[in-house]
């Protein structure tokens, strides 16, 4: 994990948010952590899971580079704390495809 204490700082959040690998390595790691609510992790992991997928579609059209998107972990990650995708986040139904 790239941040050192156990409890995770508001700044620490409000990055996760917005570039979750800034403040986690793997998502199993948001899934783990105790300071954050389900409603953060979720939105952590689909911001995660957003960025995964861009990635992944600039790889595909051979513009890759970078650390590889983590697509299947994050999948799982979510699965493990919403199973039925039942948690509203601030994503909505976000296109996933161009």
């Amino acid at each position: 994990m790239k941040i050192r204490s156990a409890e995770i700082a508001k700044h620490d959040i409000d990055r996760a948010l917005t570039s979750p690998t800034a403040v986690f390595d793997h998502p199993e790691e948001v899934v783990e952590h105790t300071d954050l609510s389900l409603t953060e992790k979720i939105t952590i992991l689909k911001r995660w899971e957003l960025d995964a997928r861009a990635l992944q579609r600039a790889t595909d059209e051979s513009m890759s580079g970078g650390e590889p998107p983590l697509l299947d972990e994050v999948n799982a990650a979510l699965l493990k704390l919403d199973p039925k995708d039942r948690t509203a986040d601030q994503f909505g139904k976000a296109p996933t495809t161009i």
